[in-house]
């Protein structure tokens, strides 16, 4: 869960490349004013996802791109990126192994933002950390860079370690992080002046609707009461549904007797219908044969007198019957005949008749059943019709009140009582949402155990290592985020040795967050922190101990030091040569006639072509 800067580059057409090479674990760059070191500091800074934009040295001059290069794991990452700013270009490869001719594994691009990736490798991604009071957020490239690199004007500034402006706050959350390992996902946080704001809104809403609640209830009304008067509306209409129901099915059991009479008493008219009918069909077919009979009679009494007369010839001429009529009528067979022929037509007849006689009896017979029938059922459905209109008479006669004036009573006491509820419910939210415009500020305190005495323990030893040997107490106040040294605020000593607690402080919280796999980016940078106190001119309280043996100190325990971390220090002041070289520190000179000169190369008349890492690769950066 940490990175370890391995080298530091600025690239530009037709000039030589510059390029710090950074030990893993501690790195000292050492020279004079006005070499280029604060001004490495700032390039790291920058390229860790730092905004501001860089103010390059006139030594400069022809450069336009940086590279940084780290480590993390087998991972090699480098950030690319113009010194005029713009986004940064992220790529990685794996570190080792190389491919089979030595040269480096291919780059890849790595899609995702700067600040985002240093948060994940140092193992702070998904952690929340307090903005303010009122909001929360992931912990960033920012809060990394704040804990880890300390400039100059920094470390002997009088204000406080976690900054100004709108960042200071989660500054202080991102140290509790990397002391204590916890975030503040946990903690609750205060009400926005917005929700404030719109808390202040609910708040007149519902106290304008308790107003008008209260002047919808009666005064001289309370809740009991109207629950009462509810409750004898309720049993009224209790009762008025038992009675309902008691009538209804009374009513349902003679509505069923008026049907089955009604069906019957249809089955009988059409039965009467039916034999009235057929008594009048077989009454009518009687006198047809009756017709036929006096007919035939007639008929054959005429022929009866025919034969009686005698044959005389004709009135009018004289002439004899048979030149009148067909001889063969005259004879004397003939008339016989006809009349046997009715006599037998007539015996027919009467054999039909006599056969009709039954039937017509029977139609007879069903005729005057269906016809009591249908008299009895019409008595019958009568005297149900009057049963029904008696039991819908007595309605109006067993019920006081009316059922109407019940139910309004019903809605009213109801509402009544809906809106003694509500009011208590607005009571309750109007106190709730009168809370809520005044939250309480309480102190937030983060508990971080023995952290902080595990931090200070590591920088009293530090410190003591430095030469700093009559101190006696050291421990974390973590709501300064900052040193309580022998009971003193590390604010209240000098130039000198705030800037020297601080580091000692910022060594001491990467050592202890690492040991403890606490999310932390893993490198301290400190620019002259021995500057300070070795400048000051006038002896005071503060300084005990000569400035050649805090010197002396400080980079003997530097070249001892093997981590966990990684630490780069930029300092002015010399160093014993014997320490230089067990620390392979880096020289400026600020002399062209002697080693390096500075972080940039002299400028030459003619400068060579540009090496192989000045290639395409530096061609797409803005």
């Amino acid at each position: 869960m940490a990175i370890t800067l391995k080298y530091l580059s600025v690239h530009g057409p037709g000039v030589l490349p510059a390029k710090v090479m950074f030990d893993g674990r501690r790195t000292l760059i050492r020279g004079p004013s006005d070499t280029g070191k604060s001004h490495i500091w700032k390039c790291i800074w920058f390229l860790l996802g730092g905004t501001a934009a860089l103010e390059p040295p006139p030594e400069s001059q022809g450069y336009n791109s940086l590279e940084l290069a780290f480590l993390h794991d087998e991972h090699e990452y480098l950030v690319r990126k113009a010194m005029s700013g713009g986004a940064a270009r992220v790529l990685v490869r794996l570190d080792d192994p190389r491919v089979p001719d030595g040269t480096a594994n291919p780059l890849e691009e790595v899609d995702q933002d700067l600040g985002e990736l240093l948060v994940r490798l140092s193992g702070a991604a998904g952690k929340q950390v307090l903005r303010n009071r009122s909001e929360k957020g992931p912990v960033t490239g920012d809060d990394l860079r704040h804990w880890a690199l300390l400039s100059q004007p920094g470390m002997i500034s009088e204000d406080a370690t976690k900054g100004k402006g709108h960042g200071s706050e989660k500054h202080v959350s991102s140290y509790s992080l990397f002391l204590s390992g916890l975030d503040d996902s946990a903690v609750e946080l205060y009400k926005t002046a917005s929700q404030k704001d719109q808390a202040k809104g609910r708040l007149a809403a519902a106290e304008a609707e308790l107003a008008r609640l209260q002047g919808v209830i009666p005064a001289d009304t309370d809740r009991a009461s109207v629950v009462a008067a509810l409750a004898q509306v309720d049993e009224r209409l209790d009762m008025f549904a038992t009675q309902l129901q008691a009538r209804s099915a009374v009513l349902k059991g003679l509505r069923q007797q008026i049907f089955a009479e009604g069906e019957a008493l249809t089955t009988a008219t059409t039965q009467l219908a039916g034999a009235t009918s057929m008594r009048e069909r077989f009454t009518l077919l009687d006198l047809k044969y009756a017709s036929d009979l006096a007919r035939l009679g007639a008929t054959d009494e005429g022929i009866a007198f025919f034969q009686a007369l005698a044959e005389t010839p004709c009135p009018l001429c004289g002439t004899p019957v048979e030149q009148h009529v067909d001889p063969s009528s005259l004879k004397p067979k003939a008339p016989t005949k006809y009349r046997d022929a009715i006599a037998a037509e007539a015996e027919k007849i009467l054999a039909l008749r006599r056969g009709l006689q039954p039937s017509l009896a029977r139609e007879q017979t069903r005729l005057a059943t269906a016809t009591a029938d249908v008299q009895r059922l019409t008595a019958s459905l009568r005297v149900l019709e009057e049963q029904e209109k008696a039991v819908l008479r007595s309605a109006s006669l067993e019920f006081d009140s009316d059922p109407r004036d019940l139910a309004e009573s019903h809605t009213r006491f109801s509402s009544l009582i809906d809106a003694f509820d509500e009011t208590d419910r607005l009571t309750g939210e109007i106190a709730r949402l009168k809370e809520a415009t005044k939250q309480k500020q309480t102190v937030l305190v983060r508990n971080v155990g023995q952290h902080g005495a595990d931090v200070g323990a590591i920088a009293r030893q530090i410190l003591n290592d430095w030469g700093f040997t009559s101190i006696q107490s050291v421990y974390v106040d973590p709501k300064a985020c900052d040193l309580v040294i022998d009971d003193r605020r590390r604010l209240s000593y000098g130039a000198g040795k705030r800037g020297l607690f601080l580091s000692a402080m910022t060594i001491a919280l990467m050592q202890h967050a690492l040991r403890k796999g606490h999310p932390h980016l893993g490198v301290v940078v400190l620019d002259s922190p021995l500057k300070a106190y070795a400048q000051k001119e006038t002896p005071d309280n503060d300084r005990e101990i000569p400035t050649a043996a805090v010197n002396t100190s400080f980079y003997a325990w530097l070249s001892r030091f093997q981590g966990p971390g990684q630490i780069v220090v930029l300092e002015n002041e010399t160093v014993d040569p014997i320490t230089a070289r067990a620390l392979h520190a880096i020289e400026f000179t600020d002399d062209y006639t002697r080693g390096r000169q500075g972080f940039y190369p002299p400028k030459l008349k003619n400068a060579p072509p540009p090496g192989p890492s000045d290639g395409a690769e530096f061609d797409d950066l803005a």
